[in-house]
Protein backbone atom coordinates (compact mmCIF):
# COMPACT_ATOMS: atom_id res chain seq x y z
CA UNK A 1 0.00 0.00 0.00
CA UNK A 2 1.23 3.53 -0.78
CA UNK A 3 2.44 5.18 2.32
CA UNK A 4 1.76 8.40 1.24
CA UNK A 5 -1.69 7.88 0.21
CA UNK A 6 -2.22 6.41 3.60
CA UNK A 7 -0.84 9.70 5.47
CA UNK A 8 -3.71 11.58 3.73
CA UNK A 9 -6.95 12.04 5.61
CA UNK A 10 -10.01 11.35 4.25
CA UNK A 11 -12.76 14.07 3.99
CA UNK A 12 -14.75 12.66 6.59
CA UNK A 13 -11.43 12.25 8.95
CA UNK A 14 -10.75 16.06 8.82
CA UNK A 15 -13.76 17.51 9.58
CA UNK A 16 -13.75 14.20 12.31
CA UNK A 17 -10.55 16.03 13.46
CA UNK A 18 -11.83 19.93 12.81
CA UNK A 19 -14.76 19.06 15.09
CA UNK A 20 -13.19 17.98 17.96
CA UNK A 21 -10.70 20.91 17.72
CA UNK A 22 -13.58 22.97 17.76
CA UNK A 23 -15.35 21.40 20.67
CA UNK A 24 -12.02 21.19 23.27
CA UNK A 25 -11.43 24.81 21.53
CA UNK A 26 -15.13 26.04 23.46
CA UNK A 27 -14.05 23.86 26.41
CA UNK A 28 -11.28 26.04 27.36
CA UNK A 29 -11.22 28.93 30.08
CA UNK A 30 -9.16 30.58 27.98
CA UNK A 31 -11.53 30.13 25.36
CA UNK A 32 -11.98 34.02 23.89
CA UNK A 33 -15.02 36.25 22.59
CA UNK A 34 -12.46 36.00 19.09
CA UNK A 35 -12.94 32.39 19.38
CA UNK A 36 -16.26 31.78 19.66
CA UNK A 37 -16.99 34.17 16.79
CA UNK A 38 -15.17 32.36 14.63
CA UNK A 39 -16.75 29.29 15.62
CA UNK A 40 -19.65 30.31 15.44
CA UNK A 41 -19.26 31.40 11.66
CA UNK A 42 -17.56 27.96 11.04
CA UNK A 43 -20.98 26.12 12.42
CA UNK A 44 -23.16 28.89 9.95
CA UNK A 45 -20.76 27.65 7.11
CA UNK A 46 -22.73 24.13 6.70
CA UNK A 47 -25.45 22.08 7.73
CA UNK A 48 -22.73 19.42 7.71
CA UNK A 49 -20.75 20.90 10.36
CA UNK A 50 -23.58 21.97 12.72
CA UNK A 51 -25.00 18.15 12.16
CA UNK A 52 -21.32 16.89 13.02
CA UNK A 53 -20.75 18.91 15.99
CA UNK A 54 -24.06 18.09 17.58
CA UNK A 55 -23.05 14.27 17.07
CA UNK A 56 -19.71 14.64 18.75
CA UNK A 57 -21.00 16.72 21.63
CA UNK A 58 -23.56 13.99 22.39
CA UNK A 59 -21.29 10.80 21.69
CA UNK A 60 -18.63 12.84 23.63
CA UNK A 61 -21.17 13.24 26.62
CA UNK A 62 -22.38 9.73 26.16
CA UNK A 63 -18.17 9.03 27.08
CA UNK A 64 -18.12 11.05 29.73
CA UNK A 65 -20.54 9.15 31.54
CA UNK A 66 -19.51 6.13 31.00
CA UNK A 67 -16.08 7.03 32.71
CA UNK A 68 -14.37 5.98 29.48
CA UNK A 69 -12.20 9.14 28.18
CA UNK A 70 -8.58 9.58 30.28
CA UNK A 71 -7.88 13.00 31.05
CA UNK A 72 -4.62 12.79 28.77
CA UNK A 73 -7.18 12.06 25.50
CA UNK A 74 -9.03 15.28 26.31
CA UNK A 75 -5.83 17.25 25.03
CA UNK A 76 -5.56 14.99 22.17
CA UNK A 77 -7.30 15.50 19.13
CA UNK A 78 -6.51 12.46 17.25
CA UNK A 79 -6.76 10.19 20.17
CA UNK A 80 -10.56 11.73 21.32
CA UNK A 81 -11.29 11.27 17.67
CA UNK A 82 -10.24 7.78 17.75
CA UNK A 83 -12.16 7.00 20.72
CA UNK A 84 -15.65 8.54 19.54
CA UNK A 85 -15.09 7.04 16.32
CA UNK A 86 -14.70 3.36 18.34
CA UNK A 87 -18.02 3.94 20.32
CA UNK A 88 -19.51 4.76 17.52
CA UNK A 89 -18.78 1.67 15.08
CA UNK A 90 -18.77 -0.45 18.61
CA UNK A 91 -22.37 0.54 19.15
CA UNK A 92 -23.30 1.00 15.63
CA UNK A 93 -25.83 3.52 16.43
CA UNK A 94 -24.42 7.24 16.85
CA UNK A 95 -27.77 8.89 16.83
CA UNK A 96 -29.01 6.63 19.76
CA UNK A 97 -26.62 9.17 20.87
CA UNK A 98 -28.38 12.17 19.77
CA UNK A 99 -31.40 11.07 21.66
CA UNK A 100 -29.76 10.98 24.88
CA UNK A 101 -29.67 13.99 26.59
CA UNK A 102 -26.07 16.25 27.27
CA UNK A 103 -25.80 17.06 31.24
CA UNK A 104 -23.21 20.68 32.28
CA UNK A 105 -22.99 21.81 35.51
CA UNK A 106 -21.21 23.89 37.57
CA UNK A 107 -19.48 23.20 40.97
CA UNK A 108 -20.31 26.20 43.97
CA UNK A 109 -18.54 29.30 42.93
CA UNK A 110 -18.02 28.18 39.45
CA UNK A 111 -19.26 30.37 36.58
CA UNK A 112 -18.94 29.00 32.89
CA UNK A 113 -19.77 29.99 29.22
CA UNK A 114 -20.33 27.34 26.82
CA UNK A 115 -21.96 27.54 23.01
CA UNK A 116 -24.11 25.13 22.25
CA UNK A 117 -23.57 22.86 19.12
CA UNK A 118 -26.78 25.23 16.97
CA UNK A 119 -24.74 28.47 18.13
CA UNK A 120 -26.64 29.60 21.29
CA UNK A 121 -24.58 30.38 24.00
CA UNK A 122 -25.53 30.05 27.35
CA UNK A 123 -23.56 31.56 30.80
CA UNK A 124 -24.13 29.27 34.12
CA UNK A 125 -24.14 30.48 37.29
CA UNK A 126 -22.29 28.73 40.35
CA UNK A 127 -24.36 25.54 41.50
CA UNK A 128 -26.09 25.37 38.59
CA UNK A 129 -27.32 22.39 36.07
CA UNK A 130 -28.97 21.64 32.35
CA UNK A 131 -29.77 19.66 30.11
CA UNK A 132 -29.42 19.68 26.75
CA UNK A 133 -31.31 17.62 24.00
CA UNK A 134 -31.03 18.66 20.26
CA UNK A 135 -33.37 17.06 17.76
CA UNK A 136 -34.18 17.73 14.15
CA UNK A 137 -37.95 19.13 15.08
CA UNK A 138 -36.46 21.01 18.33
CA UNK A 139 -33.83 22.60 20.57
CA UNK A 140 -34.69 21.96 24.31
CA UNK A 141 -32.76 23.07 27.51
CA UNK A 142 -34.51 21.92 31.21
CA UNK A 143 -32.70 24.18 33.69
CA UNK A 144 -32.83 21.30 36.55
CA UNK A 145 -31.03 24.38 39.18
CA UNK A 146 -29.68 27.28 39.51
CA UNK A 147 -29.52 30.11 36.52
CA UNK A 148 -28.64 30.74 32.89
CA UNK A 149 -28.66 33.29 31.16
CA UNK A 150 -29.29 32.59 27.14
CA UNK A 151 -28.35 34.06 23.79
CA UNK A 152 -30.33 32.06 21.46
CA UNK A 153 -29.36 31.39 17.98
CA UNK A 154 -31.50 31.66 14.86
CA UNK A 155 -32.86 28.49 13.55
CA UNK A 156 -35.72 27.35 12.15
CA UNK A 157 -35.99 24.80 14.71
CA UNK A 158 -38.57 25.98 18.21
CA UNK A 159 -36.25 26.48 21.01
CA UNK A 160 -37.40 25.89 23.95
CA UNK A 161 -36.66 26.23 28.19
CA UNK A 162 -37.98 24.02 30.42
CA UNK A 163 -37.97 25.35 34.32
CA UNK A 164 -39.88 24.20 37.31
CA UNK A 165 -43.38 23.85 35.98
CA UNK A 166 -43.13 26.13 33.27
CA UNK A 167 -42.43 26.35 29.62
CA UNK A 168 -40.29 29.43 27.91
CA UNK A 169 -40.45 29.48 24.36
CA UNK A 170 -37.59 31.81 22.46
CA UNK A 171 -38.72 34.29 19.77
CA UNK A 172 -35.29 35.16 19.35
CA UNK A 173 -33.96 36.52 22.35
CA UNK A 174 -31.31 36.60 25.53
CA UNK A 175 -32.59 35.97 28.68
CA UNK A 176 -31.93 34.68 32.09
CA UNK A 177 -33.38 32.06 34.53
CA UNK A 178 -32.98 31.67 37.90
CA UNK A 179 -34.84 28.37 39.52
CA UNK A 180 -34.75 28.50 42.92
CA UNK A 181 -36.24 25.45 44.76
CA UNK A 182 -40.08 25.47 43.71
CA UNK A 183 -40.36 29.64 42.58
CA UNK A 184 -38.38 30.56 39.02
CA UNK A 185 -37.68 33.84 37.40
CA UNK A 186 -37.30 34.83 34.12
CA UNK A 187 -36.00 38.32 33.01
CA UNK A 188 -35.31 38.91 29.38
CA UNK A 189 -33.03 40.93 27.82
CA UNK A 190 -33.53 41.19 24.35
CA UNK A 191 -36.72 40.42 22.06
CA UNK A 192 -39.47 38.39 23.37
CA UNK A 193 -40.22 35.17 25.47
CA UNK A 194 -43.17 33.28 25.71
CA UNK A 195 -44.19 31.56 29.35
CA UNK A 196 -46.29 28.99 29.85
CA UNK A 197 -47.14 27.25 32.78
CA UNK A 198 -49.02 23.50 33.27
CA UNK A 199 -52.43 25.31 33.74
CA UNK A 200 -52.19 27.43 30.55
CA UNK A 201 -51.63 30.14 32.03
CA UNK A 202 -49.50 32.18 29.58
CA UNK A 203 -47.59 35.80 29.06
CA UNK A 204 -45.34 37.33 26.60
CA UNK A 205 -42.10 39.02 27.30
CA UNK A 206 -40.33 41.46 26.20
CA UNK A 207 -36.75 42.89 26.70
CA UNK A 208 -36.62 44.58 29.92
CA UNK A 209 -39.56 42.78 31.32
CA UNK A 210 -39.79 40.03 33.89
CA UNK A 211 -42.22 37.37 35.25
CA UNK A 212 -42.35 34.99 38.60
CA UNK A 213 -43.94 31.39 38.54
CA UNK A 214 -44.24 28.76 40.99
CA UNK A 215 -46.42 25.62 40.21
CA UNK A 216 -49.64 27.43 39.08
CA UNK A 217 -48.95 30.84 40.27
CA UNK A 218 -47.73 33.10 37.72
CA UNK A 219 -46.81 36.72 39.45
CA UNK A 220 -47.45 40.28 37.69
CA UNK A 221 -45.05 41.80 35.12
CA UNK A 222 -42.16 43.75 36.24
CA UNK A 223 -39.81 45.88 35.18
CA UNK A 224 -35.77 44.48 35.25
CA UNK A 225 -32.23 45.83 34.82
CA UNK A 226 -30.13 44.70 32.62
CA UNK A 227 -27.41 45.72 35.01
CA UNK A 228 -28.62 44.07 37.24
CA UNK A 229 -29.49 41.32 35.94
CA UNK A 230 -26.48 40.37 34.41
CA UNK A 231 -23.80 41.49 37.35
CA UNK A 232 -23.25 38.08 38.37
CA UNK A 233 -21.41 37.38 34.82
CA UNK A 234 -18.82 39.79 36.43
CA UNK A 235 -19.02 38.26 39.85
CA UNK A 236 -21.57 41.24 41.68
CA UNK A 237 -24.65 40.78 43.99
CA UNK A 238 -26.72 43.45 43.73
CA UNK A 239 -29.56 43.96 46.61
CA UNK A 240 -31.87 46.77 46.67
CA UNK A 241 -34.07 47.07 50.06
CA UNK A 242 -33.41 43.00 49.80
CA UNK A 243 -34.68 41.10 53.18
CA UNK A 244 -31.35 39.71 54.79
CA UNK A 245 -32.81 35.82 54.74
CA UNK A 246 -32.68 36.74 50.71
CA UNK A 247 -29.39 38.26 50.76
CA UNK A 248 -27.80 35.29 52.81
CA UNK A 249 -29.78 32.53 50.11
CA UNK A 250 -28.13 33.92 47.39
CA UNK A 251 -24.79 34.59 49.27
CA UNK A 252 -24.91 31.23 50.17
CA UNK A 253 -25.09 29.99 46.74
CA UNK A 254 -21.36 30.83 45.85
CA UNK A 255 -19.84 29.60 49.10
CA UNK A 256 -19.49 26.00 50.53
CA UNK A 257 -19.44 27.49 54.14
CA UNK A 258 -22.94 28.53 54.62
CA UNK A 259 -24.36 31.81 56.81
CA UNK A 260 -27.13 31.29 59.21
CA UNK A 261 -29.40 33.49 61.08
CA UNK A 262 -29.53 33.15 64.88
CA UNK A 263 -32.65 35.09 64.78
CA UNK A 264 -35.13 34.58 62.30
CA UNK A 265 -36.43 38.06 62.57
CA UNK A 266 -33.03 39.65 61.29
CA UNK A 267 -34.01 37.87 58.36
CA UNK A 268 -36.58 40.92 58.23
CA UNK A 269 -33.42 43.76 58.02
CA UNK A 270 -33.29 45.40 54.57
CA UNK A 271 -30.07 45.41 52.90
CA UNK A 272 -29.24 47.41 49.65
CA UNK A 273 -25.50 47.61 47.55
CA UNK A 274 -23.51 46.41 45.94
CA UNK A 275 -21.07 43.59 46.47
CA UNK A 276 -18.22 41.09 45.52
CA UNK A 277 -19.44 37.52 44.81
CA UNK A 278 -16.55 35.28 45.50
CA UNK A 279 -15.35 37.45 48.53
CA UNK A 280 -17.44 36.06 51.51
CA UNK A 281 -14.80 37.68 54.48
CA UNK A 282 -15.88 41.46 52.76
CA UNK A 283 -19.35 40.43 52.65
CA UNK A 284 -19.48 39.15 56.20
CA UNK A 285 -17.67 42.88 57.33
CA UNK A 286 -20.38 44.64 54.77
CA UNK A 287 -23.22 42.94 56.54
CA UNK A 288 -22.15 43.30 60.22
CA UNK A 289 -20.99 47.54 59.34
CA UNK A 290 -24.48 47.84 57.85
CA UNK A 291 -26.72 46.21 60.32
CA UNK A 292 -24.97 46.28 63.03
CA UNK A 293 -24.79 42.65 64.03
CA UNK A 294 -21.90 40.10 65.37
CA UNK A 295 -20.46 36.59 64.09
CA UNK A 296 -19.31 33.75 65.17
CA UNK A 297 -17.77 30.37 63.99
CA UNK A 298 -19.13 27.49 64.41
CA UNK A 299 -18.43 23.65 63.23
CA UNK A 300 -19.67 24.04 59.91
CA UNK A 301 -21.16 27.89 59.27
CA UNK A 302 -21.03 31.24 60.50
CA UNK A 303 -23.66 32.99 62.23
CA UNK A 304 -24.69 35.96 62.52
CA UNK A 305 -26.07 37.63 66.10
CA UNK A 306 -27.76 41.17 67.59
CA UNK A 307 -24.89 42.95 68.16
CA UNK A 308 -25.34 43.35 72.44
CA UNK A 309 -26.38 46.16 73.59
Amino acid sequence: MNRTAQSIPSQEDALAEEVAAWFLRMQESDCSEEDRRAFEAWLAQSETHRAEYEQYQALWQSLDQLGSVPKRARKKVGAVVSLVAALAVTLGAAQWYLSLGETISTATGERRHIVLADGTAVDLNTDSKIRVKMTEGLRRVTLVQGEMLLDVARNARPFEVHAGDGVLRDIGTKFNVIRDDAKTNVAVLEGEVQVRLESATTVNLHGGQQVDYAAHELSAVSPSSAADVTAWLNGRLIFRDTPLQEVVKQINRYHSRPIELADSQLGNLKVSGEFNSTDRDGLLEALKMLLSLNSREHMGSTELTRQSI
